[in-house]
């Protein structure tokens, strides 16, 4: 387990970053459900993770993008699905 720096878009600046402990050995999409937790976030949000601007593959590896846990910050953006 690492605690790694998150930020999530769209909210004031004292909410929007967060140390989130994961592991790293998991897949995005399973992190993914971790930081909606933390973040209090509806479910029916769809949720990105953008690293050095791209959108992080919900099948790779967190540990495979060679994320620093201490120095990089990795950019949230929650959107709502569908609906007009």
């Amino acid at each position: 387990m690492a605690q790694f720096k998150f930020r999530l878009t769209g909210v004031p600046p004292d909410q929007a970053i967060k140390m989130i402990e994961i592991d790293p050995d998991k897949p995005v999409g399973e992190i993914k459900k971790s930081v909606q937790q933390e973040y209090k976030l509806n479910p029916i949000l769809a949720i990105q993770f953008i690293y050095k601007g791209k959108v992080l593959p919900d099948n790779i590896k967190f540990n495979k993008v060679g994320i620093h846990p201490k120095k990089d910050i990795i950019t949230v953006m929650a959107t709502q699905a569908g609906g007009c």
